[in-house]
């Protein structure tokens, strides 16, 4: 026998016994007559209460440190511009100063120096 054949057998539908679903309802009515329901677990009420005290006291901390948080950024974020600012100011101010100079020999021992760009 091929093995497509053996699997097509085992796996064939078979009919259950007469008297199969009759005793599986009385198998199970009688476990549950016999087992108890589950106790509920509750949470004692002074739990619940230190709870909500916890979170109310809490959440004016989490808020203070969020608006600290804020105004760091927001401090930071005016620093940034503000070095910005300065740099572009200072950047402006070095060219102003500090211009290429054309410097022109007259000995001629400096014959290689002659056209160079820089300071004096």
């Amino acid at each position: 026998m091929n093995p497509d054949a053996r699997l097509r057998n085992a796996l064939a539908p078979v009919d259950p016994p007469d008297g199969f679903a009759q005793r599986v309802r009385a198998r199970v009515a009688r476990e549950a007559a016999v087992m108890p329901a589950p106790a509920r677990r509750r949470v004692p009420r002074w739990m619940a209460i230190a709870a909500l005290v916890s979170a109310v006291l809490a959440s004016p901390l989490a808020y203070r440190e969020y608006e600290s948080r804020r105004e760091a950024i927001a401090a930071r974020a005016q620093v940034l511009l503000a070095l910005q600012i300065v740099s572009r100011e200072l950047n402006s101010a070095h060219r102003k100063v500090v211009r290429p100079v054309v410097t022109t020999t007259l000995a001629p021992a400096d014959a290689g120096d002659s056209g160079k760009v820089g300071r004096p």
